[in-house]
């Protein structure tokens, strides 16, 4: 099928059209259709039957151009296909964390899936300072299944290359490369500072030697580190929470890269939430703190064990291990401890540069930018950033999230 933009007006005949949706409405004949305008890159429908309320799908359909910028700025729909080939795999491995996906088709570059209308975006949870019992396990088994699955530990050689050939995302890679590891760290044109933030905090970052050769690190390890693959964009804002559910939504930016950017990009906006509520006293507010930090480091704990277990158990049962036989029952220890070591300091390195460029680049967390008065935001930002440089030029030295986590409530008590 020829590419053709959807719209309110041809939304209906196109959904009549498909034999895949055809039993998920009763009639199609007073469909409500629902334009989701605050995303940038993408266009997003819901539709519900209006005499069946809970007969509803999630359309999203990538343009060939970036949305919120209109056509003048041209961006392949390249990253629909990305997502898409991301949907079907974690929906292999972890189907109970995906929503159940309806149609897809690469030449409409188009998805549709179930509407979680049940279900609201985890940020806006936790900005409301919601407790969500379920959070620290679902994302650790998303993220632990993902990751070892589509790892060199899981695959052999051929499929591995297999996968990484099938999984190229270079625009979208390259939108990372310059928003993430670059622009914020040399005063673009792009970026958008808090104008009450100071000179000196700024300079800090962007006019250091040491900071900026260690953000270079993590980005060539971002650019050369084909480890598994990832979600991409693994933030607070594509996770879709409620009490008793977690889904994990928009793979837009997925690609075969290092294990510790999903890690680092998922820590790095709990931090920024944690400063978020940090400032305030009251009982309430000091508790909710505690859990954010609690949360992280049941993320990281938990993880860590899910991918052992799954490591393990897969030695077990392949009839070739990674290292081959471990002729004295201590190397493939050694070596797994070793390769968690190095992710914990992956992981770190990359929420500190995304911890960075919420602040000093332009695109902003609502965890911050809801406070209007911009000195008082200024100090959170600060505190922010000062821990996120002590956690980049240190990551090698952090062997529990605990000592992080008090590097965080240092900072924010200053």
């Amino acid at each position: 099928m020829e590419y053709f933009q959807l719209s309110r007006l041809n939304l209906t005949d196109y959904l009549q059209s498909l034999p895949e949706i055809e039993h998920r409405f009763s009639s199609f004949d007073n469909l409500e259709i629902q334009e989701i305008t605050d995303g940038n890159m993408n266009f997003a429908f819901v539709v519900r039957n209006k005499q069946e309320p809970s007969q509803s799908v999630f359309i999203k359909q990538a343009p060939p151009y970036i949305k919120v910028m209109g056509e003048q700025w041209p961006l392949t729909r390249q990253r629909m296909t990305a997502e898409i080939n991301a949907l079907n795999y974690q929906s292999s491995v972890c189907p109970e964390m995906l929503p159940e996906l309806y149609y897809q088709s690469e030449a409409l570059s188009v998805v549709i899936m179930q509407n979680l209308s049940q279900h609201d975006i985890l940020r806006s949870q936790l900005i409301q300072g919601r407790y969500l019992p379920r959070l620290a396990e679902d994302l650790s088994t998303f993220l632990a299944e993902t990751l070892f699955y589509s790892s060199s530990f899981a695959l052999s050689s051929l499929e591995k290359k297999a996968l990484m050939s099938d999984s190229h995302n270079h625009d979208m890679c390259k939108i990372t490369e310059e928003f993430v590891f670059t622009y914020p760290f040399e005063h673009h044109e792009m970026n958008a500072y808090n104008p009450a933030l100071s000179q000196a905090v700024i300079d800090s970052i962007q006019k250091n030697p040491l900071v900026r050769k260690h953000v270079a690190d993590m980005k060539y390890t971002f650019m050369n580190k084909p480890e598994a693959l990832l979600h991409g964009d693994f933030h607070t804002g594509s996770v879709m929470v409620n009490q008793l559910e977690t889904f994990v939504i928009d793979p837009e930016f997925s690609f075969v890269g290092p294990m510790g950017f999903d890690l680092g990009a998922l820590i790095g906006n709990l931090y920024l939430c944690y400063f978020s509520h940090a400032h305030h006293s009251s009982v309430e507010s000091v508790n909710y703190s505690h859990w954010l930090l609690q949360t992280i480091d049941d993320i990281w704990y938990k993880f860590e064990g899910k991918f052992l277990s799954l490591w393990f158990e897969h030695e077990q049962s392949a009839p070739n291990a990674f290292m081959g036989k471990d002729l004295t029952g201590d190397s493939h220890q050694m070596f797994r401890q070793t390769f968690l070591e190095q992710l914990l300091a992956d992981s770190l390195g990359f929420a500190a540069c995304k911890m960075m460029r919420r602040i000093l680049g332009v695109a902003k967390v609502p965890d911050l930018m809801q406070f209007e008065e911009q000195q008082f935001r200024a100090k959170l930002e600060t505190q922010a950033l000062k821990m996120a440089t002590e956690m980049l030029l240190n990551r090698d030295s952090y062997k529990c999230i605990a000592d992080v986590n008090k590097l965080a409530e240092g900072f924010a008590a200053s």
